[in-house]
Protein backbone atom coordinates (compact mmCIF):
# COMPACT_ATOMS: atom_id res chain seq x y z
CA UNK A 1 0.00 0.00 0.00
CA UNK A 2 2.16 2.89 -1.26
CA UNK A 3 1.79 6.25 0.43
CA UNK A 4 3.80 8.72 -1.61
CA UNK A 5 2.85 7.46 -5.05
CA UNK A 6 3.68 4.38 -7.06
CA UNK A 7 7.19 5.67 -7.84
CA UNK A 8 8.39 4.54 -4.39
CA UNK A 9 9.52 0.90 -4.63
CA UNK A 10 7.57 -1.38 -2.30
CA UNK A 11 9.76 -4.48 -2.06
CA UNK A 12 12.52 -5.57 0.31
CA UNK A 13 15.18 -5.91 -2.43
CA UNK A 14 14.80 -2.21 -3.32
CA UNK A 15 15.75 -1.02 0.17
CA UNK A 16 18.04 -3.63 1.78
CA UNK A 17 18.44 -3.26 5.53
CA UNK A 18 21.91 -2.07 6.62
CA UNK A 19 22.00 -1.76 10.40
CA UNK A 20 19.64 -1.53 13.35
CA UNK A 21 19.25 2.00 14.68
CA UNK A 22 16.31 1.61 17.04
CA UNK A 23 14.30 -0.93 18.99
CA UNK A 24 10.80 -0.43 20.34
CA UNK A 25 8.22 -2.55 22.07
CA UNK A 26 6.52 -3.50 18.82
CA UNK A 27 9.06 -2.85 16.07
CA UNK A 28 12.70 -2.56 15.02
CA UNK A 29 14.04 0.37 13.00
CA UNK A 30 16.84 -0.04 10.47
CA UNK A 31 18.92 2.29 8.33
CA UNK A 32 18.76 1.66 4.59
CA UNK A 33 19.21 3.37 1.22
CA UNK A 34 16.85 3.39 -1.73
CA UNK A 35 18.77 3.12 -5.06
CA UNK A 36 15.62 3.80 -7.08
CA UNK A 37 15.33 7.23 -5.43
CA UNK A 38 18.92 8.40 -5.87
CA UNK A 39 20.24 6.24 -3.04
CA UNK A 40 18.42 8.41 -0.52
CA UNK A 41 18.90 7.30 3.11
CA UNK A 42 15.73 6.05 4.75
CA UNK A 43 14.64 4.57 8.06
CA UNK A 44 12.64 1.35 7.80
CA UNK A 45 10.37 0.33 10.64
CA UNK A 46 9.78 -3.43 10.58
CA UNK A 47 6.81 -4.76 12.55
CA UNK A 48 6.28 -8.49 13.13
CA UNK A 49 2.56 -8.91 12.58
CA UNK A 50 2.47 -12.39 14.09
CA UNK A 51 4.02 -11.56 17.45
CA UNK A 52 3.01 -7.94 17.92
CA UNK A 53 1.08 -7.13 21.09
CA UNK A 54 -0.67 -4.16 19.53
CA UNK A 55 -3.98 -4.63 17.72
CA UNK A 56 -4.18 -4.37 13.96
CA UNK A 57 -6.36 -1.28 14.41
CA UNK A 58 -3.53 0.46 16.31
CA UNK A 59 -1.12 -0.39 13.51
CA UNK A 60 -3.55 0.79 10.86
CA UNK A 61 -4.05 4.04 12.75
CA UNK A 62 -0.32 4.77 12.93
CA UNK A 63 0.11 4.10 9.21
CA UNK A 64 -2.94 6.20 8.36
CA UNK A 65 -1.68 9.12 10.44
CA UNK A 66 1.71 9.11 8.72
CA UNK A 67 0.01 8.73 5.36
CA UNK A 68 -2.24 11.74 5.84
CA UNK A 69 0.35 14.10 7.36
CA UNK A 70 2.01 16.72 5.19
CA UNK A 71 4.00 19.10 7.36
CA UNK A 72 7.76 19.79 7.74
CA UNK A 73 7.57 19.04 11.48
CA UNK A 74 5.79 15.67 11.15
CA UNK A 75 7.71 12.50 10.25
CA UNK A 76 6.70 11.30 6.79
CA UNK A 77 6.22 7.77 5.53
CA UNK A 78 7.22 7.31 1.89
CA UNK A 79 5.55 3.93 1.44
CA UNK A 80 4.59 0.76 3.27
CA UNK A 81 4.19 -2.87 2.27
CA UNK A 82 3.85 -6.36 3.70
CA UNK A 83 6.72 -8.84 3.40
CA UNK A 84 5.91 -12.34 4.62
CA UNK A 85 4.61 -11.75 8.18
CA UNK A 86 6.13 -8.26 8.50
CA UNK A 87 4.88 -4.76 7.86
CA UNK A 88 7.60 -2.46 6.50
CA UNK A 89 7.26 1.31 6.84
CA UNK A 90 9.79 3.29 4.76
CA UNK A 91 10.23 6.67 6.44
CA UNK A 92 12.39 9.77 6.48
CA UNK A 93 15.83 9.23 7.97
CA UNK A 94 16.42 11.43 11.03
CA UNK A 95 20.05 10.52 11.57
CA UNK A 96 20.58 12.36 14.86
CA UNK A 97 17.85 10.30 16.51
CA UNK A 98 15.49 11.53 19.19
CA UNK A 99 16.06 14.45 21.57
CA UNK A 100 16.28 11.87 24.35
CA UNK A 101 19.08 10.08 22.50
CA UNK A 102 20.94 13.36 21.92
CA UNK A 103 20.71 14.30 25.60
CA UNK A 104 21.86 10.83 26.67
CA UNK A 105 24.90 11.01 24.40
CA UNK A 106 25.74 14.55 25.56
CA UNK A 107 25.61 13.45 29.18
CA UNK A 108 27.97 10.55 28.44
CA UNK A 109 30.38 13.05 26.89
CA UNK A 110 30.42 15.13 30.08
CA UNK A 111 28.28 17.96 28.70
CA UNK A 112 25.83 17.86 31.56
CA UNK A 113 22.10 17.17 31.62
CA UNK A 114 19.52 18.89 29.47
CA UNK A 115 19.97 21.21 26.51
CA UNK A 116 21.22 24.74 26.03
CA UNK A 117 18.43 27.29 26.14
CA UNK A 118 18.79 28.34 22.49
CA UNK A 119 18.64 24.70 21.30
CA UNK A 120 15.69 24.04 23.57
CA UNK A 121 13.79 27.09 22.30
CA UNK A 122 14.31 26.10 18.66
CA UNK A 123 13.25 22.48 19.18
CA UNK A 124 10.17 23.49 21.15
CA UNK A 125 9.12 26.01 18.51
CA UNK A 126 9.44 23.46 15.69
CA UNK A 127 7.69 20.76 17.71
CA UNK A 128 4.85 23.11 18.59
CA UNK A 129 4.29 23.87 14.91
CA UNK A 130 3.99 20.15 14.22
CA UNK A 131 1.66 19.71 17.17
CA UNK A 132 -0.55 22.58 15.97
CA UNK A 133 -0.82 20.92 12.57
CA UNK A 134 -1.77 17.70 14.32
CA UNK A 135 -4.53 19.44 16.28
CA UNK A 136 -5.76 21.35 13.24
CA UNK A 137 -6.36 17.95 11.59
CA UNK A 138 -8.61 16.96 14.50
CA UNK A 139 -6.05 14.68 16.15
CA UNK A 140 -4.42 14.25 19.55
CA UNK A 141 -0.89 12.86 19.65
CA UNK A 142 -1.14 11.58 23.26
CA UNK A 143 2.55 10.73 23.65
CA UNK A 144 4.54 13.95 23.23
CA UNK A 145 7.97 13.57 24.86
CA UNK A 146 11.67 13.98 24.02
CA UNK A 147 11.88 10.37 22.85
CA UNK A 148 9.30 11.11 20.13
CA UNK A 149 10.92 14.31 18.80
CA UNK A 150 13.43 13.43 16.07
CA UNK A 151 16.35 15.47 14.70
CA UNK A 152 18.50 15.34 11.57
CA UNK A 153 21.80 16.90 10.55
CA UNK A 154 20.14 19.84 8.77
CA UNK A 155 18.37 21.10 11.87
CA UNK A 156 14.98 19.64 11.01
CA UNK A 157 12.72 18.69 13.92
CA UNK A 158 9.87 16.22 13.47
CA UNK A 159 7.26 14.66 15.73
CA UNK A 160 7.04 10.88 15.44
CA UNK A 161 5.44 7.77 16.94
CA UNK A 162 1.75 7.99 16.20
CA UNK A 163 0.88 4.57 17.58
CA UNK A 164 -1.34 6.03 20.30
CA UNK A 165 -2.64 9.07 18.43
CA UNK A 166 -6.39 9.51 18.39
CA UNK A 167 -9.05 11.31 16.39
CA UNK A 168 -11.29 14.02 17.77
CA UNK A 169 -13.44 13.73 14.65
CA UNK A 170 -16.22 11.18 14.41
CA UNK A 171 -18.45 10.76 11.33
CA UNK A 172 -17.43 14.18 10.08
CA UNK A 173 -18.19 15.95 13.36
CA UNK A 174 -15.50 17.09 15.75
CA UNK A 175 -15.86 15.42 19.16
CA UNK A 176 -15.13 17.53 22.21
CA UNK A 177 -13.37 14.87 24.29
CA UNK A 178 -12.12 11.29 24.38
CA UNK A 179 -11.60 8.93 27.32
CA UNK A 180 -9.01 6.42 26.12
CA UNK A 181 -6.24 5.83 28.68
CA UNK A 182 -3.00 6.00 26.66
CA UNK A 183 0.38 7.70 26.91
CA UNK A 184 3.46 7.60 29.12
CA UNK A 185 2.82 8.34 32.86
CA UNK A 186 5.44 11.06 33.43
CA UNK A 187 4.07 13.10 30.50
CA UNK A 188 0.38 12.25 30.95
CA UNK A 189 -2.10 15.00 31.84
CA UNK A 190 -4.21 14.57 35.00
CA UNK A 191 -7.48 14.47 33.03
CA UNK A 192 -6.14 11.52 31.02
CA UNK A 193 -5.31 9.66 34.22
CA UNK A 194 -8.55 10.43 36.01
CA UNK A 195 -10.88 9.18 33.25
CA UNK A 196 -13.81 11.25 34.56
CA UNK A 197 -14.89 13.89 32.05
CA UNK A 198 -12.62 12.88 29.19
CA UNK A 199 -9.94 15.07 27.62
CA UNK A 200 -9.13 16.94 24.43
CA UNK A 201 -6.11 18.38 22.63
CA UNK A 202 -5.10 20.30 25.78
CA UNK A 203 -3.74 17.01 27.12
CA UNK A 204 -1.00 17.37 24.49
CA UNK A 205 -0.24 20.87 25.76
CA UNK A 206 0.36 19.43 29.23
CA UNK A 207 2.71 16.81 27.73
CA UNK A 208 4.43 19.54 25.74
CA UNK A 209 5.07 21.47 28.96
CA UNK A 210 6.50 18.37 30.63
CA UNK A 211 8.69 17.88 27.55
CA UNK A 212 10.00 21.43 27.90
CA UNK A 213 11.05 20.61 31.47
CA UNK A 214 12.56 17.34 30.26
CA UNK A 215 14.66 19.10 27.62
CA UNK A 216 15.78 21.75 30.12
CA UNK A 217 16.70 19.38 32.96
CA UNK A 218 17.52 16.19 31.09
CA UNK A 219 14.66 14.23 32.62
CA UNK A 220 10.92 14.59 33.20
CA UNK A 221 9.43 15.45 36.60
CA UNK A 222 8.77 12.26 38.60
CA UNK A 223 10.97 10.31 36.18
CA UNK A 224 12.63 8.46 39.05
CA UNK A 225 9.36 7.12 40.47
CA UNK A 226 7.46 3.96 39.55
CA UNK A 227 4.57 4.47 37.06
CA UNK A 228 1.81 4.01 39.65
CA UNK A 229 3.51 6.51 41.98
CA UNK A 230 3.68 8.97 39.08
CA UNK A 231 -0.06 8.62 38.47
CA UNK A 232 -0.89 9.29 42.12
CA UNK A 233 1.49 12.25 42.44
CA UNK A 234 0.30 13.87 39.22
CA UNK A 235 -3.35 13.69 40.26
CA UNK A 236 -2.91 14.66 43.91
CA UNK A 237 -0.14 17.26 43.96
CA UNK A 238 -0.47 20.89 42.95
CA UNK A 239 1.09 22.01 39.69
CA UNK A 240 4.46 23.75 40.08
CA UNK A 241 5.64 25.87 37.18
CA UNK A 242 9.23 26.55 38.19
CA UNK A 243 12.26 24.60 37.02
Amino acid sequence: MPMEGADWPSSVDQSPLEKKIGQGAFATVYKAHCPAKGNIPVAIKVMDLENINSSFEDIRQEVQMMRMSDHPNILRCYCSFVHECQLWLVMQMMEKGSCLHVMTQAKRMGMGEGMREDWLAYILRESLQGLKYFHDQGQIHRDVKAGNILLDGQGNVRLADFGVSGWLINSGDRRQTTKTFVGTPCWMAPEVMEQIDGYDYKADIWSFGITALELAKGYAPYAHFAPMKVLIMTIQQEVRTGL
